[in-house]
Protein backbone atom coordinates (compact mmCIF):
# COMPACT_ATOMS: atom_id res chain seq x y z
CA UNK A 1 0.00 0.00 0.00
CA UNK A 2 1.36 3.47 -0.84
CA UNK A 3 2.43 5.90 1.88
CA UNK A 4 -0.46 7.97 3.28
CA UNK A 5 1.27 11.31 2.64
CA UNK A 6 1.83 10.37 -0.99
CA UNK A 7 -1.80 9.31 -1.54
CA UNK A 8 -3.08 12.52 0.05
CA UNK A 9 -0.70 14.68 -1.97
CA UNK A 10 -1.80 12.95 -5.17
CA UNK A 11 -5.50 13.32 -4.26
CA UNK A 12 -5.02 17.05 -3.65
CA UNK A 13 -3.19 17.38 -6.95
CA UNK A 14 -6.14 15.73 -8.72
CA UNK A 15 -8.50 18.23 -7.05
CA UNK A 16 -6.24 21.09 -8.07
CA UNK A 17 -6.16 19.80 -11.64
CA UNK A 18 -9.96 19.69 -11.72
CA UNK A 19 -10.00 23.36 -10.65
CA UNK A 20 -7.59 24.32 -13.46
CA UNK A 21 -10.10 26.57 -15.24
CA UNK A 22 -11.30 28.07 -11.94
CA UNK A 23 -14.76 26.54 -12.20
CA UNK A 24 -16.42 23.42 -10.82
CA UNK A 25 -20.19 23.09 -10.82
CA UNK A 26 -22.01 21.26 -8.03
CA UNK A 27 -22.41 18.12 -10.10
CA UNK A 28 -18.76 18.23 -11.13
CA UNK A 29 -17.75 18.39 -7.47
CA UNK A 30 -19.99 15.41 -6.71
CA UNK A 31 -18.46 13.51 -9.63
CA UNK A 32 -14.96 14.36 -8.41
CA UNK A 33 -15.88 13.11 -4.94
CA UNK A 34 -17.11 9.85 -6.45
CA UNK A 35 -13.79 9.34 -8.24
CA UNK A 36 -11.62 10.15 -5.22
CA UNK A 37 -13.76 8.25 -2.72
CA UNK A 38 -12.41 4.96 -4.02
CA UNK A 39 -8.75 5.85 -3.42
CA UNK A 40 -7.04 3.16 -1.39
CA UNK A 41 -5.84 4.10 2.07
CA UNK A 42 -7.95 7.25 2.54
CA UNK A 43 -9.56 7.22 6.00
CA UNK A 44 -12.62 9.07 7.24
CA UNK A 45 -10.45 11.83 8.69
CA UNK A 46 -8.50 12.10 5.43
CA UNK A 47 -11.74 12.37 3.49
CA UNK A 48 -12.89 15.30 5.65
CA UNK A 49 -9.62 17.07 4.80
CA UNK A 50 -10.12 16.45 1.07
CA UNK A 51 -13.72 17.72 1.21
CA UNK A 52 -12.49 21.01 2.66
CA UNK A 53 -9.93 21.19 -0.13
CA UNK A 54 -12.72 20.83 -2.71
CA UNK A 55 -14.74 23.72 -1.33
CA UNK A 56 -12.98 26.56 -3.17
CA UNK A 57 -10.86 27.06 -6.30
CA UNK A 58 -7.18 26.14 -6.21
CA UNK A 59 -4.95 28.82 -7.71
CA UNK A 60 -2.02 28.23 -10.10
CA UNK A 61 0.66 28.76 -7.42
CA UNK A 62 -0.90 26.14 -5.16
CA UNK A 63 -1.30 23.73 -8.08
CA UNK A 64 2.41 24.04 -8.81
CA UNK A 65 3.24 23.52 -5.13
CA UNK A 66 1.11 20.36 -5.01
CA UNK A 67 2.71 19.08 -8.20
CA UNK A 68 6.10 19.65 -6.60
CA UNK A 69 5.05 17.73 -3.48
CA UNK A 70 4.02 14.73 -5.54
CA UNK A 71 7.13 14.80 -7.71
CA UNK A 72 9.42 15.13 -4.67
CA UNK A 73 8.07 11.84 -3.35
CA UNK A 74 8.78 9.96 -6.57
CA UNK A 75 12.05 8.15 -5.96
CA UNK A 76 11.86 5.13 -8.26
CA UNK A 77 10.23 3.60 -11.31
CA UNK A 78 7.82 1.88 -8.94
CA UNK A 79 6.72 5.26 -7.58
CA UNK A 80 6.11 6.52 -11.12
CA UNK A 81 4.02 3.45 -11.85
CA UNK A 82 2.01 4.13 -8.71
CA UNK A 83 1.17 7.65 -9.90
CA UNK A 84 0.02 6.40 -13.28
CA UNK A 85 -1.86 3.44 -11.78
CA UNK A 86 -3.71 5.74 -9.38
CA UNK A 87 -4.66 8.14 -12.15
CA UNK A 88 -5.69 5.27 -14.39
CA UNK A 89 -7.88 3.92 -11.60
CA UNK A 90 -9.65 7.27 -11.40
CA UNK A 91 -10.36 7.59 -15.10
CA UNK A 92 -11.40 3.91 -15.30
CA UNK A 93 -13.86 4.31 -12.42
CA UNK A 94 -16.83 4.19 -14.78
CA UNK A 95 -15.35 1.40 -16.87
CA UNK A 96 -14.29 3.60 -19.78
CA UNK A 97 -10.97 5.12 -20.83
CA UNK A 98 -11.04 7.02 -24.10
CA UNK A 99 -8.19 6.75 -26.61
CA UNK A 100 -7.33 10.37 -25.84
CA UNK A 101 -7.15 9.68 -22.10
CA UNK A 102 -5.03 6.57 -22.72
CA UNK A 103 -2.66 8.74 -24.73
CA UNK A 104 -2.52 11.31 -21.93
CA UNK A 105 -1.75 8.56 -19.42
CA UNK A 106 1.17 7.47 -21.58
CA UNK A 107 2.41 11.06 -21.80
CA UNK A 108 2.19 11.43 -18.02
CA UNK A 109 4.00 8.11 -17.61
CA UNK A 110 6.83 9.37 -19.81
CA UNK A 111 7.10 12.81 -18.24
CA UNK A 112 5.99 12.31 -14.63
CA UNK A 113 9.43 13.27 -13.31
CA UNK A 114 9.37 16.54 -15.28
CA UNK A 115 8.55 19.50 -13.00
CA UNK A 116 7.26 21.62 -15.88
CA UNK A 117 3.64 22.78 -16.05
CA UNK A 118 3.13 20.50 -19.03
CA UNK A 119 2.51 17.54 -16.74
CA UNK A 120 -0.12 19.51 -14.83
CA UNK A 121 -1.84 20.55 -18.04
CA UNK A 122 -2.14 16.95 -19.20
CA UNK A 123 -3.40 15.89 -15.78
CA UNK A 124 -6.01 18.65 -15.75
CA UNK A 125 -7.31 17.66 -19.16
CA UNK A 126 -7.64 14.01 -18.18
CA UNK A 127 -9.34 14.64 -14.83
CA UNK A 128 -11.75 17.12 -16.40
CA UNK A 129 -12.69 14.45 -18.92
CA UNK A 130 -13.34 11.85 -16.23
CA UNK A 131 -15.38 14.29 -14.16
CA UNK A 132 -17.42 15.40 -17.17
CA UNK A 133 -18.12 11.82 -18.24
CA UNK A 134 -19.35 10.90 -14.79
CA UNK A 135 -21.48 14.05 -14.67
CA UNK A 136 -23.20 13.06 -17.91
CA UNK A 137 -25.01 10.33 -16.00
CA UNK A 138 -26.86 12.99 -14.03
CA UNK A 139 -27.06 15.95 -16.37
CA UNK A 140 -29.69 14.95 -18.90
CA UNK A 141 -33.26 16.16 -18.70
CA UNK A 142 -34.45 12.61 -18.10
CA UNK A 143 -32.10 12.26 -15.11
CA UNK A 144 -32.18 15.78 -13.73
CA UNK A 145 -32.51 14.49 -10.17
CA UNK A 146 -29.64 12.67 -8.55
CA UNK A 147 -30.21 8.92 -8.96
CA UNK A 148 -29.90 8.24 -5.24
CA UNK A 149 -32.13 11.17 -4.27
CA UNK A 150 -34.69 9.96 -6.80
CA UNK A 151 -34.57 6.49 -5.24
CA UNK A 152 -35.04 7.88 -1.73
CA UNK A 153 -37.41 10.80 -2.19
CA UNK A 154 -39.48 9.67 -5.14
CA UNK A 155 -39.52 5.87 -5.11
CA UNK A 156 -39.67 5.22 -1.39
CA UNK A 157 -41.20 8.37 0.08
CA UNK A 158 -43.96 8.69 -2.47
CA UNK A 159 -44.81 4.99 -2.58
CA UNK A 160 -45.11 4.93 1.20
CA UNK A 161 -47.25 8.06 1.07
CA UNK A 162 -49.54 6.58 -1.57
CA UNK A 163 -50.13 3.62 0.71
CA UNK A 164 -50.77 5.86 3.73
CA UNK A 165 -47.64 4.40 5.26
CA UNK A 166 -45.55 7.52 5.86
CA UNK A 167 -42.44 6.98 7.96
CA UNK A 168 -42.35 9.44 10.84
CA UNK A 169 -38.58 9.96 10.81
CA UNK A 170 -36.40 13.06 10.38
CA UNK A 171 -35.25 13.49 6.77
CA UNK A 172 -31.61 12.70 7.59
CA UNK A 173 -32.59 9.48 9.38
CA UNK A 174 -34.86 8.49 6.49
CA UNK A 175 -32.00 9.07 4.06
CA UNK A 176 -29.69 6.89 6.15
CA UNK A 177 -32.33 4.16 6.31
CA UNK A 178 -32.83 4.16 2.54
CA UNK A 179 -29.11 4.14 1.75
CA UNK A 180 -28.71 1.19 4.13
CA UNK A 181 -31.58 -0.64 2.42
CA UNK A 182 -29.94 -0.08 -0.97
CA UNK A 183 -26.64 -1.56 0.24
CA UNK A 184 -28.41 -4.53 1.83
CA UNK A 185 -30.21 -5.17 -1.45
CA UNK A 186 -26.90 -4.88 -3.30
CA UNK A 187 -25.52 -7.85 -1.33
CA UNK A 188 -28.75 -9.80 -1.85
CA UNK A 189 -28.40 -9.41 -5.62
CA UNK A 190 -24.83 -10.76 -5.85
CA UNK A 191 -25.79 -14.41 -6.32
CA UNK A 192 -28.31 -14.60 -9.19
CA UNK A 193 -31.20 -12.46 -8.08
CA UNK A 194 -32.77 -11.80 -4.68
CA UNK A 195 -34.45 -14.64 -2.80
CA UNK A 196 -37.51 -14.38 -0.58
CA UNK A 197 -35.31 -15.27 2.39
CA UNK A 198 -33.01 -12.34 1.62
CA UNK A 199 -35.93 -9.93 1.27
CA UNK A 200 -37.27 -11.13 4.61
CA UNK A 201 -33.88 -10.61 6.25
CA UNK A 202 -33.68 -7.07 4.85
CA UNK A 203 -37.16 -6.41 6.25
CA UNK A 204 -36.18 -7.81 9.66
CA UNK A 205 -32.98 -5.74 9.68
CA UNK A 206 -34.91 -2.54 8.98
CA UNK A 207 -37.33 -3.40 11.79
CA UNK A 208 -34.54 -4.17 14.27
CA UNK A 209 -32.20 -1.31 13.36
CA UNK A 210 -34.69 1.49 12.61
CA UNK A 211 -37.80 0.49 14.52
CA UNK A 212 -40.04 0.32 11.46
CA UNK A 213 -43.20 -1.72 11.45
CA UNK A 214 -42.93 -4.88 9.36
CA UNK A 215 -45.41 -3.41 6.89
CA UNK A 216 -43.33 -0.28 6.29
CA UNK A 217 -40.05 -2.22 6.27
CA UNK A 218 -41.52 -4.60 3.67
CA UNK A 219 -42.30 -1.67 1.36
CA UNK A 220 -38.80 -0.19 1.72
CA UNK A 221 -37.18 -3.61 1.20
CA UNK A 222 -39.22 -4.34 -1.91
CA UNK A 223 -38.52 -0.95 -3.52
CA UNK A 224 -34.82 -1.27 -2.70
CA UNK A 225 -34.57 -4.74 -4.21
CA UNK A 226 -36.47 -3.72 -7.34
CA UNK A 227 -34.34 -0.61 -7.84
CA UNK A 228 -31.09 -2.48 -7.17
CA UNK A 229 -31.88 -5.06 -9.84
CA UNK A 230 -32.43 -2.20 -12.32
CA UNK A 231 -29.22 -0.49 -11.25
CA UNK A 232 -28.28 1.93 -8.48
CA UNK A 233 -25.09 3.98 -8.49
CA UNK A 234 -22.79 2.15 -6.10
CA UNK A 235 -20.37 5.08 -5.79
CA UNK A 236 -23.00 7.41 -4.41
CA UNK A 237 -24.79 4.75 -2.41
CA UNK A 238 -21.61 3.99 -0.41
CA UNK A 239 -20.44 7.59 -0.21
CA UNK A 240 -23.88 8.80 0.87
CA UNK A 241 -24.05 6.20 3.65
CA UNK A 242 -20.50 7.02 4.75
CA UNK A 243 -21.25 10.73 4.98
CA UNK A 244 -24.32 10.32 7.22
CA UNK A 245 -23.09 7.62 9.63
CA UNK A 246 -20.63 7.26 12.50
CA UNK A 247 -17.76 4.76 12.53
CA UNK A 248 -19.66 2.56 15.03
CA UNK A 249 -22.79 2.61 12.86
CA UNK A 250 -20.76 1.49 9.86
CA UNK A 251 -19.08 -1.31 11.80
CA UNK A 252 -22.44 -2.58 13.03
CA UNK A 253 -23.88 -2.29 9.52
CA UNK A 254 -21.13 -4.51 8.14
CA UNK A 255 -22.45 -7.30 10.36
CA UNK A 256 -25.94 -6.72 8.89
CA UNK A 257 -24.50 -7.19 5.40
CA UNK A 258 -23.13 -10.61 6.39
CA UNK A 259 -26.53 -11.56 7.84
CA UNK A 260 -28.09 -10.77 4.46
CA UNK A 261 -25.41 -12.76 2.64
CA UNK A 262 -26.09 -15.73 4.90
CA UNK A 263 -29.87 -15.56 4.56
CA UNK A 264 -30.05 -17.84 1.53
CA UNK A 265 -27.77 -20.89 1.65
CA UNK A 266 -24.17 -20.17 2.66
CA UNK A 267 -22.30 -16.89 2.47
CA UNK A 268 -20.61 -17.22 -0.90
CA UNK A 269 -17.14 -16.10 -1.97
CA UNK A 270 -18.66 -13.47 -4.27
CA UNK A 271 -20.83 -12.08 -1.48
CA UNK A 272 -17.85 -11.96 0.86
CA UNK A 273 -15.79 -10.07 -1.71
CA UNK A 274 -18.64 -7.63 -2.38
CA UNK A 275 -18.89 -6.91 1.35
CA UNK A 276 -15.12 -6.41 1.40
CA UNK A 277 -15.51 -3.76 -1.33
CA UNK A 278 -18.27 -2.05 0.61
CA UNK A 279 -16.16 -2.12 3.78
CA UNK A 280 -13.34 -0.40 1.89
CA UNK A 281 -15.78 2.14 0.45
CA UNK A 282 -17.05 2.89 3.94
CA UNK A 283 -13.46 3.53 5.08
CA UNK A 284 -13.49 0.57 7.46
CA UNK A 285 -10.35 -1.40 8.30
CA UNK A 286 -9.49 -4.99 7.46
CA UNK A 287 -9.91 -5.75 11.16
CA UNK A 288 -13.47 -4.36 11.05
CA UNK A 289 -14.18 -6.58 8.04
CA UNK A 290 -12.81 -9.72 9.71
CA UNK A 291 -14.74 -9.07 12.94
CA UNK A 292 -17.96 -8.73 10.96
CA UNK A 293 -17.22 -11.85 8.91
CA UNK A 294 -16.65 -13.88 12.08
CA UNK A 295 -20.24 -13.24 13.15
CA UNK A 296 -21.15 -15.88 10.55
CA UNK A 297 -20.33 -19.47 11.68
CA UNK A 298 -17.46 -21.16 9.82
CA UNK A 299 -19.76 -23.84 8.44
CA UNK A 300 -21.95 -21.16 6.82
CA UNK A 301 -19.12 -19.56 4.87
CA UNK A 302 -17.67 -20.79 1.60
CA UNK A 303 -14.48 -18.90 2.44
CA UNK A 304 -13.08 -19.19 5.96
Amino acid sequence: MPEKDFVMALAKLVIAAAWADGQLQNEEINSLKDLLFALEGVTGADWAELEIFMDSPVGPEERERLLGEVLEQIKSDEDKELVVATLEGLVRADGVVTDQEQGLLEEIRNSVSDVSTGVLGKLSKMIKGAVARRGEKYGSAAQRDDQIDDYIKNRIYYQLKSQSEEIDLPEQTLRKLCLAAGLLARISAVDSGISDEEKQTIENTLVAQWGLSHKKARVVAQISCDRTLRGLDNFRLARGFFECTTIDERRNFLKCLFQIANASDKTSYDETEEIRKIANSLKLTHKDFIEAKLTIPDEDREVL
